[in-house]
Parts: structure tokens; sequence; C-alpha cells
């Protein structure tokens, strides 16, 4: 493998990049096929039908957050996958330029924390967080390495609570590392890892748990603080030793605990919200002067000589051949031309300075700035004239030759030319096309021959109005939606029902969920007495059924043609539990502006929890 080597026929690597996996060797490459620069890891080492295995099916997870697997395969004995290439820094190389603040590792560890929790859904876990698995690009977070770094490290993804907890003790170790410079998760001297990668410090311990975020930073806040103690207590060691006392350990079990922890970041995103030190620098642009040029003999070393003239063609546009190199006339020799002739003489040099100096010949006589480049005939040296010199009683100018131009005008006949004969076809055809009926919609014969409006006709009406048109065919189109919490809007200190996230029920993008916010038990734990999700129309329009995509199962929503405002007012149009695909169907369509599915008793997701969850809702 080498620079220019070309990989199944298709891609052609450029350079090795560097790579903190000991089993992976990274390059840069090309896709001739599809014209766009990719990445490509050599996986070698005794894990590589899991790390291909673990790849394949990280393909399947498609989120901007994440590295997209493009291609997996091997060739040769060459095992090879295929990501997008990715740039931005590390947090490694982050925190090397100054600790992160709370608000700021709270965006990041947020971004990454979400992008997890839509693989987790996918079935796929990272289970390999670490420093250099998380970029900053801008003002995007990027997580690297999914699939492929799990199954290089060939850790077990069968069990879905355990690796859920993995990736959730992964997350917060990267929240404290972010903050503090020191490593709280898992041990990273691990074979998998690259023995001149850089590991980071780990963090100090007070007994049998690591030390507070609080003891290390005094400003962070709170529940950073007893998310960090929650999960790191009574667990250190090795990935496996911290896998075994999952079990009796508290803290977030999956990815989406972490968002519910460090939530609310601000935007979706992390815009403008990182420290100055992530972007990176712009080197600067080198620039020489060259005014010492044209500032004349003083600031010009001795010995140089000035700038030549400018060399202007010819009017004729052509460049004359003549016999002899121009410096052979010796220096100080000047050239013109002769129009009638064409050729080009030497002319002798006028007195100038001593010998061994360097003397500018002067501009042609005839030579004017600000007009059309013009040559003199020069003076030819003394003796007979020539033939060619010879005077003659009439002249004729030499003809003018240039460039050859493009003669658009039989272009422009051709067009004009089509443009009537499609004018004469258009006026025959239409005054010898046949006439249309004489009756139109609407208008009866009487027994006279003549015509008469018919009934409903509003051209018999006083005020000279016309008859309505039928109403057109009207689809309901989602135009808006909206997380609705009524009770705990009147209490005054709500927090809502992740009102960010309402956009992704309704994106026409399937992997992406709003989802509420997490409780106790399925009846709120007394709490509430439901909440509910509105979506409202583009225009009022005939409503027959609604299809919730979602990946919980259980609980009871109710389906109500009712405004946002007044979510349990209005008829039961359908109720059910949700389940995947689910779809309420109305006994008659409905006229509406807006509908509410107002949850009375919530589902439990494969993780536990209490929550709604909405991937997508049809309205139709």
């Amino acid at each position: 493998m080498a620079p220019g080597t070309l990989l199944v026929a298709r891609y052609r690597l450029d350079e090795q990049l560097p790579s903190d996996l000991s089993d992976v060797t990274a390059w840069s490459a090309h896709d001739q096929i599809l014209d766009r620069p990719v990445r490509i890891s050599v996986v070698s080492g005794e894990h590589v039908a899991e790390a291909l295995d673990s790849a394949r099916r990280a393909a399947l997870v498609v989120d901007p957050r994440l590295t997209r697997v493009l291609d997996v395969g091997a060739e040769d004995g060459v095992a090879y996958v295929v990501t997008e290439r990715y740039t931005g820094v590390t947090l490694s190389e982050v925190v090397a330029g100054g600790i992160v603040d709370p608000q700021q590792a709270r965006a990041i560890v947020g971004e990454a924390a979400a992008a997890l929790e839509v693989a987790r859904r996918r079935g796929v876990h990272h289970l390999a967080l670490r420093p250099d698995a998380v970029r900053v690009d801008g003002s995007r977070v990027l997580v690297t390495g999914l699939g492929l770094d799990a199954g290089v490290a060939g850790h077990d993804q069968h069990d879905a609570d355990r690796t859920s907890r993995a990736d959730a003790v992964g997350l917060v170790a990267l929240l404290y590392y972010a903050m503090t410079a020191r490593w709280a998760g898992p041990s990273l001297d691990v074979p998998w890892i690259a023995s001149d990668a850089i590991h980071p410090l780990p963090a100090q311990r007070a007994g049998d748990t690591v030390q507070p975020l609080s003891a290390v930073r005094p400003d962070v806040p709170a529940e950073l603080d007893t998310l960090c103690a929650q999960t790191f207590t009574g667990a250190q060691g090795t990935a496996q030793e911290w896998t075994d006392a999952a079990d009796a350990a508290d803290g977030p079990r999956s990815p989406a605990d972490v968002v519910s922890a460090v939530e609310p970041w601000g935007e979706v995103s992390v815009v403008a919200a990182l420290p100055t030190f992530v972007q990176p620098a712009t080197a600067g642009v080198s620039r020489q002067s060259v005014r010492s040029a044209f500032d004349g003999s003083t600031s010009a070393p001795p010995g140089t000589p000035p700038p030549a003239p400018p060399v202007r063609r010819p009017t004729t546009g052509r460049i004359h051949r003549v016999g002899a190199v121009p410096g052979s006339a010796g220096p100080g020799a000047a050239y013109a031309m002769d129009p009638a002739s064409g050729a080009t003489a030497v002319v002798p040099p006028t007195a100038g300075p001593a010998t061994g100096a360097y003397a500018v010949p002067p501009p042609p006589a005839a030579y004017d700035a600000g007009a059309t480049a013009q040559y003199a005939t020069a003076a030819p040296p003394p003796g007979p004239p020539t033939t060619a010199e010879t005077p003659q009683g009439w002249s004729e100018p030499a003809p003018r030759r240039g460039p050859r131009r493009f003669n658009a005008t039989p272009i422009v006949l051709v067009l004009v030319l089509g443009l009537v004969v499609w004018g004469v076809v258009w006026a025959v055809n239409t005054a010898f096309d046949g006439f249309g009926p004489a009756l139109q919609a609407g208008e009866q014969t009487t027994s006279d021959g003549s015509t008469a409006p018919s009934e409903g006709d509003g051209s018999g009406d006083a005020d000279g109005g016309e008859e309505e048109a039928p109403p057109a065919d009207v689809r309901p189109v989602i135009a808006s939606g909206a997380a609705l919490d009524p009770e705990g809007d009147a209490a005054g200190n709500n927090a809502g029902e992740h009102p960010e996230l309402v956009g992704l029920a309704y994106d026409q993008q399937p992997d992406t969920t709003w989802i509420s916010r997490r409780y106790n038990a399925a009846d709120f734990a007394g709490l509430r007495s439901g909440i509910g999700f509105a979506v409202t129309l583009e225009q009022k329009a005939p409503v027959s059924s609604i299809v919730l995509d979602t990946a919980v199962t259980g609980g009871n929503v109710e389906i109500r043609a009712t405004s946002p405002s007044t979510p349990t007012d209005g008829e039961v149009l359908a109720s059910g539990p949700l389940a995947p695909g689910v779809e309420f169907t109305f006994d008659q369509p409905v006229e509406a502006e807006s509908i509410v599915l107002w949850f009375t008793e919530l589902p439990q997701n494969p993780a536990g929890e209490y929550r709604a969850e909405i991937n997508e809702i049809l309205v139709s």
C-alpha cells in the first residue's frame, strides 16, 4: 500500500493519515467513480471479521454528527472500511488549548449524546469513546469510528443494556475530561489503542471513587457535578470491570439519559458556543513587496539594470521573424520595423554613456501611450537605397490581419426565418379552426333558439355576481407543530416537553424523533393528567386518518380535532395504544385546521423509560 495504489479499481490512495488504533492504517483517498474525497481504514489483526461486520451495521445509521460508512469489503487479503473524510480538531486538541467551560462542555457532549442515541435506536453502539473519537469542526460536533472502533477492540455488542450503559459512561467521561483535562472513564491503556497515541491523564481519586467535579472546578453547575458523581461511584479499571459493575451503579443507562441530564444546551448545535481556540488558525498570507523594482536607481542594489520598456505588438497583429536574436546586435542596439516591407532593421545606437555603462533605449518616436501602439520607420544606415526603399508615386495600405471574428448573422437569420414560419402555421391553423359550441356551461336553449341563463346562474342577479366555483380537492398538509403541557404551563415552572424537537415529528425523516420528558410511571406519576402534541395544517382540509411512526409500544393516545389552546376539547375521533406504524382511522372525515394527539397514558420504551416518542406523523 502506497500513494497512488488503486484499491478495488476505484479508490486511489493519496497519503497516509494518523490513527490512534493499533490495527488500523488510515489513508486519504479519492473515489474515482463518484469523484469525491474519502477516508479508507485498512484493518488488520485478530478482529478483522468483527470490525467489518460492525462497520456494515453502522452504515445503516445516518446522522450529520456521525461519520457515515460508505463501503466495506476486502480484496486480496486487504480488509477496508470507506467513510466520509472528516476535518476539524479532536477533543484532545481542544483541551490542549485550555480546559472547556461548563456550558461549552455541555454543548459538545450533548451533541455527541444525541448522535449516539440515534445510533442506539438502530441497534448500533460505539463502545470505544475517547477524546480522539470526538471532533469539533467549526460549529459542528462529529463522533468518529462508530462500528469500526468497537469491532477492532473486540467488544461484545449483543447485550443492549450493557452496551447502552457503556456509551453513557463514556459520554460522562468526555464531559469530565473536557472540564478537567483528566480521564475518569475506563482505562485507555489497552492493546487496541496504539502505543504512540496520546493518552489523557487519569482522574484523581478520593477513596473508591473519582474526585468530585466540583472539587476540581468550583464553577461547575450542580446537575453536572451530580451526574459525574453518580456515574463514577464504585467503578474503575478496564471496560470489562466497568461493565460488570454497571448493574450496581447509578447514573445514566443510555445516551438518551445523558441528553436529558445535560440539556438544555441552547440550540441543537454548537453555533457560536465554542471557545476561540477550537477554530483552527488561518495561515497568514505572505506578501513580497516589489515596490523596490519601480523606485528608481536609489532603491535598487548596485549594478542592477533598470527595467526594460514594454514590448508591444505591431498594428498588424503579427510578430515578424528576424534572422538573428535581438541581443546579437550588441548592447544598446534598437530595432524598428518597416511597415512597407515588414522587415526589422537595427537602429545604430546613439551617443550615450561611457563604455560599460547600461543605457535604456528610448521608446519609438511615434509611440503614443494613449492610442494604439505605432511604430515609426527607423532611418536606415547611410548607403545606397535598396529596391524596397525606392519611393513610388502611390501606395496602398497593407491589409489588416487579425483574428477572425465569429459571424452570427446566418444563425440569426435562421432563427428569424423559423419564427416567421411558425407564426404563419399558427395563423393558418387559427383561421381555419372549427368554431366552438355556441352553448357554454350553465346555459339553456329557449324555444326561439336563443340562449338563456340556467337556474342558479348569477347573471340574472341584481348584483351581477357569478356562480361560485365548486371547491377544489384540498389535502391536509402539516404546516407547524407544538408540544403541549397545559398543566405544567399553569404551574409556572414548566421546562416544556422538548419544544426544540417538535419539527422532528413531521420532517419526513423517520430516523429523527420528538420525545417528551421522562416520567417515573405511565400515569405521569401523578404530576399530570396528560400531555399533547398538536399539528396545524396549512389550510382547513378533510382529515380521515392519522398514522404514527414510533418505536414504542403501549400507553394511550386520543385523537381530537381541536385547537392547541384547548387540547382536551372536541370529540375524540379515535384512541388506542401506540405501536410502530399504528394507524387511527375516523368513522367520518373531519374538516379541521389542527389536530391534537392527547396522551393520557405513557408508553414504555426498550430502556424502561416512560415517555412519548414520535418519529413521524402522517395526516391523510
